[in-house]
């Protein structure tokens, strides 16, 4: 890290050379040391090359179903808060880079881990400031995470995330700009813990934590939006309950683009409330809205009049994409069938499974042909994603190959009925739950069901109700399953509830009388590995080698999940990189409008 920042240095003192903002009152706005992001430009680190340097000014709309139901980004849980309200407050120390997933400095200029991967230090800007002025330093982060993260009684999801073996770190003020952390672990994702909002202790440092509870609510927002302070590149202008948001671009904001001029671009963002997706769908197409994020039934019409209207389409179709779930298909190799979970545990049975399954048709009968396949566990908006798991993986849809498998594996039709029978005499039948609530599930296990009659193997699919389902799934009494499970795509460490022999969701091989195999405790150590190394290279040989070893024995299969759909108005720039979780709030500080 110090290394990349070291790149920077001489760039910043040329780029400073070029452009020294200033606020209406004359004083300089941009801070001492601010970042500089290469946009344009393409390094490890960044790789922003598909994006483009652009002009300030303009302001762009967008429409909302749901408005926030608080303005105070820690207590914020629902995405339509938190849409607002980090770009209120901005990134904490860290970022995540929306085009790459990389972990790039942000309030921090820099960070340094010790020998024994227990302590972070982290190095803050000079002149960095809050969008009222006053000056933003280490204290402030002190204050954001001791009296308010860390605080019991503040209702906030943030707490958990920086618990490291069940203890929280502590944190030491080391000068007005440095702050460190002391971890009980060596923890190699700790730098992605910290890019939590940094809050303003000269508003906010004479109340407790039941009274931050209530702070910077709808109330304050609507009566004193200027209340609510943060160093975001946006701050909020104005709040009409029922009716519009508005926010107005931050002057004090630290980042300049490749050319030195100061970020974001936008004078402004507006967000208008709407009834349903119809009402937001209509709002996009009559030129009242600039972004709309459209429901599969609308890409029709949007790409038939994208030419004439000027729109541009994201379709999913991207190298630098992926599907919005991740649902698999998944075999309990502990049932109460011994036959059968002798087959469930062979890997070339599972290849065989994935060979008969038609991706293309399920993208195109359930996707309506706005579908992505999934290449692996790791998703490919991860840094961590090994490419080559395109070619490593079960190839395209092959069904003699599927039989071929089979035969290998001594599973054949010996009467001749259709269906293959196990060593026992009895047919290759099995169960696939599903919760019938979910639709896509469900045609998607219909479409597996095929083709796997198609190689001589029988699936019936049971479906649920929620409840019953998961409580199968969690308690290992289904025969096969088509589940998912909540993982953030960019930090392979958060699949370690499902790839490590003691996470809640190995749905492959649970229960109290299981035997692990070799290849599962090797993946328990590749998972320990990565957890704590330090080193992002080092990260990434450990996860690279665990992807190729899920390869090797396919404990599930990935099914395709819906594309990432997007639409924006002609003069709108920089919308190419936006993704699954990079949307036009990620990019929002990147974004221009052309005249």
């Amino acid at each position: 890290m110090k290394k990349t920042c070291a790149r920077y240095i001489l760039f910043t003192a040329l780029v400073l050379l070029l452009v020294s903002p200033v606020g209406t009152t004359g004083e300089t706005t941009l801070p001492e040391e601010p970042l500089i992001v290469p946009i344009g430009g393409n390094d490890n680190l960044w790789e922003m090359d598909d994006l483009v340097p652009g002009e300030p000014g303009g302001e762009v709309r967008y429409s909302s179903e749901k408005f926030p139901n608080t303005f105070n980004d820690l207590l914020g849980k629902r995405k339509e808060t938190k849409d607002i309200t980090k770009m209120i407050m901005g990134a904490g120390l860290t970022a995540v880079n929306p085009v790459n997933g990389r972990i790039v400095p942000a309030f921090a200029k820099s960070w340094s881990v010790s020998e024994n991967g227990r302590v972070y230090t982290f190095y803050l800007r000079e002149g960095l400031k809050f969008s009222d002025g006053q000056p933003l330093t280490a204290e402030d982060v002190l204050f954001t995470y001791e009296k308010l993260v860390l605080n019991p009684e503040v209702e906030t999801e943030e707490r958990e995330i920086l618990r490291v073996e069940g203890e929280f770190p502590e944190i030491e003020l080391v000068d007005q700009l440095t702050v460190r952390f002391r971890l009980p672990e060596p923890h190699g994702p700790f730098p992605r813990r910290v890019s939590t909002g940094i809050y303003p202790k000269h508003k906010l440092v004479d109340i407790t934590g039941e009274e931050f509870n209530e702070t910077w609510d709808r109330e304050t927002a609507a009566d004193n939006p200027e209340e609510i302070v943060g160093a975001g590149p946006f701050q909020l202008k104005k709040f009409v309950p029922g009716e519009e948001i508005v926010l107005t671009r931050n002057p004090y904001y630290y980042k300049v683009d490749s050319q030195g001029t100061q970020l974001p671009y936008l004078d402004g963002y507006r967000v208008v409330k709407v009834e349903d997706n119809d009402v937001e769908f209509l709002k996009f197409r009559s030129g009242e809205t600039d972004f709309l994020r459209p429901q599969i039934r609308d890409m029709p019409y949007l790409l038939s009049q994208a030419d004439e209207e000027g729109w541009n389409l994201i379709t999913g179709r991207k190298v630098r994409s992926a599907p919005l779930n991740s649902d698999f298909l998944t075999f309990n190799w502990n049932t109460d069938r011994k036959d059968l979970n002798e087959l469930f545990r062979e890997p070339d049975f599972r290849r065989a499974v994935a060979l008969a399954i038609d991706t293309e048709e399920i993208i195109e009968k359930v996707f309506n042909g706005f579908g992505q396949p999934q290449y692996g566990p790791i998703s490919r908006l991860s840094p961590y994603h090994d490419p080559n798991m395109i070619d490593t993986l079960p190839g395209k849809f092959d069904l003699e190959a599927a039989r071929e498998l089979l035969e290998k594996l001594g599973i054949n039709d010996s009467d001749e009925d259709g269906v293959r029978e196990l060593s026992t005499g009895k047919p290759v039948r099995f169960s696939i739950a599903v919760n019938k609530e979910n639709r896509v599930r469900t045609e998607m296990a219909e479409i597996v069901a095929g083709g796997l009659d198609n190689i001589g193997v029988r699936a019936d699919i049971k479906s649920l109700e929620f409840s019953d389902y998961s409580s199968k799934l969690i308690l290992g009494s289904h025969q096969s399953a088509i589940a998912s499970a909540l993982a953030n795509p960019r930090e392979p460490s958060t699949l370690s509830d499902i790839f490590t022999s003691g996470g809640p969701l190995h749905l492959w091989n649970l229960g109290p009388d299981r035997t692990l195999t070799e290849w599962e405790m090797k993946m328990d150590r590749l998972f320990r590995n990565g957890l704590k190394s330090t080193g992002f290279q080092e990260r990434k040989e450990h996860y690279y080698e665990f992807q190729e070893l899920f390869a090797e024995k396919l404990p599930v299969i990935y099914l395709p999940g819906e594309s990432f759909l997007y639409a924006t108005s002609s003069p709108v720039r920089n919308w190419d990189e936006f993704n699954r979780l990079g949307t036009f709030q990620d990019f929002a500080e990147f974004v221009w409008l052309e005249e």
